[in-house]
């Protein structure tokens, strides 16, 4: 055979770089930079129509109320145990309760503190103690304000330091007393809160606590009662703790709970903000998109290094 009669013909599979008409990468991260954008408008604007929990409580807001049977567990008082005595305060009560309660605690009959059952079913709070014997009982309640059955007493003793008054005298405990322990307001609205405090040295330092992150200081020149007024802004259940001290820095602690109707999510551990409060749908969608635009950078990163290696050999066979 003549080599003039043989022609050879290159295949189109050669390893010739070629004009790649099939994948449009400006097209496809034009469409991801737009459904990232859509995603994150999504996100935020479901976290801003989330109202906030107070970070201190994770509990839950009211947006109705429907009157049910009342609570039929009690709280057990795990700490601290009966026969222990202390000479300073406040001490820390804790324990278990019901879901979706709240957990008051008496000592000798007086209100001394309330706390929002947690979401794993445990309680802790700070109260004060009378000089001497402290019977402490959790009392569980509903939303309602119906009780449960008590807890089993835990006895306390406490010794109090002595007030030593000018002249040689001797001036009372320092306490306070409160007849509300659970209020309800609607955002926007004035919380109006009071007690009433009873012995020690006056002049008396009042801080109350709202538990939203603002606080109120003023000051008192008798005993008896003091009021202050707050206004939330967003649906929760928040602590307030008031604290007293009189002129010999004697304290007086008491913790309540203010009820911000509306509907709030629970809080385990996200506290209302971060991607932990997103819906369902937006939690699945975020990560599905992150995989999609990985996916596509890579391939585009491995296409350009083909076509790298490609023009290589065609310059090295040239």
């Amino acid at each position: 055979m003549k080599a003039g009669l043989l022609q050879l013909v290159p295949h189109e599979h050669s390893g010739k770089v070629r004009h790649h008409r099939h994948t449009s990468y400006p097209g496809l991260f034009f469409a991801l930079i737009l459904v990232g954008i859509l995603l994150l408008g999504s996100s935020l604007a479901t976290q801003a129509a989330t109202p906030a929990v107070n970070p201190q409580s994770g509990s839950v807001g009211l947006s109705g109320t429907v009157r049910g049977p009342a609570p039929t567990t009690a709280a057990v008082i795990v700490s601290p145990r009966t026969g222990t005595r202390t000479g300073t305060i406040p001490i820390t009560v804790s324990g278990t309760c019901p879901a979706n309660t709240f957990v008051n605690i008496t000592k000798n009959g007086v209100f001394g503190g309330v706390t929002p059952c947690d979401t794993d079913g445990t309680f802790s709070l700070l109260i004060d103690l009378f000089d001497g014997s402290n019977v402490l009982v959790a009392k569980v309640s509903d939303a309602l304000g119906q009780f449960g059955p008590d807890s089993a007493a835990v006895n306390v003793f406490y010794d109090a330091p002595s007030l030593n008054l000018p002249g040689g005298s001797t001036g009372r405990q320092l306490f306070l007393e409160v007849s509300t322990t659970v209020l309800g307001v609607n955002p926007g609205q004035e919380a109006g809160r009071s007690a009433t405090i009873v012995g020690g040295v006056p002049p008396y330092a009042v801080s109350w606590d709202w538990g939203d992150g603002n606080t109120t200081l003023v000051s008192q020149g008798a005993d008896g009662q003091v009021a202050s007024k707050h206004v939330y802004d967003r649906p929760g259940t928040y602590r307030v703790i008031l604290r007293v001290t009189d002129a010999q820095g004697n304290g007086a602690f008491l913790q309540m709970i203010t009820v911000v109707n509306g509907p709030v999510n629970s809080s385990g551990g996200t506290k209302g903000e971060g991607l932990g409060a997103l819906p369902g749908i937006l939690l699945t969608a975020w990560p599905l998109y992150l995989l999609a635009l990985v996916m596509v950078i890579f391939f585009w990163l491995g296409e350009r290094r083909e076509i790298s290696k490609l023009r290589k050999q065609n310059v090295q066979g040239v």
